[in-house]
């Protein structure tokens, strides 16, 4: 199944409603030591994730995600798997913001004073059909 957009969308992929943690670190150098802020994604797609964050984020900027995101991992194909499907192992990605909106006061989800929406730069080329595996399945449930 290919989870391209649908006719009527304006996306390149179909989304699905997730609410994950994400470690958000800017890409600058020098290369900071850790986690820089968190986040929960609201939503997710092929090509990007949209999230609540306390912090604000340039449009532009480039950001290292890690997602936890349960189960993806599981549609990996490789041996690794077979010793330990249960890994909890984030989706590392890097990513661009493109864009950056304060929340509403009645809207903040978990306090967060900022949505954000990213695309996809880069991604393990193995991790990334493994994910793509892993949209298709929730969007059939």
């Amino acid at each position: 199944m290919n989870i391209q957009k649908k006719e009527q969308e304006q996306r390149d992929f179909v989304r699905i409603l997730k609410s994950i943690r994400i470690e958000i670190s800017k890409i600058i150098y020098p290369l900071p030591e850790g986690t820089e802020a968190e986040g929960i994604g609201k939503n997710i797609g092929g090509g990007g994730v949209c999230f609540s964050s306390f912090s604000f984020y340039q449009p532009g900027t480039k950001l290292n995600l890690k997602m936890e995101i349960k189960g993806w991992k599981n549609y990996k194909k490789n041996f690794s798997m077979l010793f330990n499907r249960a890994a909890k192992v984030p989706l590392s990605v890097i990513a661009e913001v493109v864009w950056c909106t304060a929340v509403p006061a009645e809207s903040k989800y978990e306090g967060a004073e900022y949505e954000i929406g990213v695309q996809f730069l880069d991604i393990y080329e193995d991790d990334y059909q493994a994910f793509l595996r892993y949209l298709e399945e929730q969007v059939k449930n």
